[in-house]
């Protein structure tokens, strides 16, 4: 390794993960409209239970609309597959959920149903875990690809080249090149997968073109945007993607002096909410505890976290305002406003 950095995974933790999958076949799941780092999770996952002869099956539910995450999709983890029904849970004995837990209100796996495998990094820890056959939740690493990277690595496999780029733009994203969260274990996964990276596919991911009404989507969102001292929020509306509001928020970080962002937008019957805060500030997953409000569930690591909330006929404007003068209080700001542009 590059960097000195202990697999912290063992021979034991290996045969109880093996264990927990049992004969398979092994559903595999993650959160809604799933990131890279939850699609690459997966795909590593898979690869795991694959060499060890364990039948499995990739899906996800959501939208994967962001242009660099479809482009990764489609062209590094193709066997993920889509369902928003998960009808067919039944027909599984062992089911695996990484880069999410049970009950965290992000995922399509039913309240009664457990899985049988959980690889996640987020805070917070839900109570759910302590009833899961195997667990491998570590809230203080940057990204669950480091986690998964690390039990294929305590295995003695090596990633392909397809799946070393899948996982290490997963690292990247997440961690924005290390520099979001990460840990040296983080740090030492990445330099690893870097090196067995296919290049030319990472730039076909990063750089794939982007629609028009990408920008149109943009150009909304900042007009939308307000600032209040150090905090800004933007009301996106209602939007054609859900993770509209990850990307204005990770854009709107960046305006000079804003400490937190905080966007909601709605899509279909759910009022997402995405927070950034500036790094060294306080911990986006406990901050964003205090902003939800029930029946919504969110959670975070480090700077970034997010949340849904439920639209079951409230007033949608009422409980935007609520959520906002919530951030505003938990952030300490109390200026009056203004458009940010």
């Amino acid at each position: 390794m590059h960097t000195h950095v202990p697999n912290p995974i063992t021979q034991v933790q290996l045969d109880r993960l093996r264990r927990a999958a049992g004969d398979g076949p092994v559903l595999i799941l993650t959160h809604d409209n799933p990131d890279p780092d939850a699609l690459a999770t997966g795909q590593g996952l898979s690869a795991l239970l694959t060499a060890w002869g364990v039948p499995n099956r990739m899906v996800y539910s959501g939208l994967v609309a962001r242009a660099e995450n479809r482009a990764m999709l489609n062209r590094l983890t193709p066997q993920w597959e889509h369902s928003d029904t998960l009808d067919f849970l039944g027909q599984y004995p062992a089911i695996a959920l990484v880069d999410s837990q049970p009950t965290a209100g992000n995922n399509r796996l039913p309240a009664p149903m457990l899985p049988s495998i959980v690889i996640d990094h987020h805070h917070p820890l839900r109570d759910t875990i302590p009833q899961v056959q195997y667990v491998d939740v570590r809230p203080e690493i940057g990204a669950s690809v480091t986690l998964i990277y690390q039990h294929l690595q305590a295995a003695g496999l090596t990633p392909d080249p397809l799946l070393a780029t899948a996982l290490f733009y997963g690292l990247k994203t997440d961690t924005e090149d290390l520099l979001r969260g990460a840990t040296p274990a983080d740090e030492a996964v990445y330099l690893e997968l870097l090196a067995r990276a296919n290049r030319l596919e990472l730039i076909q991911v990063e750089h794939t073109g982007l629609p028009r009404d990408y920008f149109r989507a943009f150009s909304r969102g900042l007009n939308a945007a307000r600032v209040y001292g150090r905090a800004v929020i933007a009301e996106l509306g209602l939007m054609d993607r859900p993770d509209l509001a990850a990307e204005m928020a990770d854009l709107l970080l960046r305006l000079e002096g804003a400490h937190a962002v905080l966007c909601l937008g709605q899509h279909g019957n759910v009022l997402h909410l995405s927070l950034r805060i500036e790094f060294m500030q306080q911990d986006a997953g406990l901050l964003i505890q205090q902003i939800i409000v029930p029946p919504g569930k969110a959670g975070g690591h480090g700077t970034v976290a997010g949340g849904q909330v439920p639209l079951h006929g409230q007033d949608v404007n009422h409980l935007i305002a609520h959520i906002e003068q919530r951030f505003l209080q938990a952030t300490g700001q109390d200026s009056p406003g203004e458009p940010l542009l």
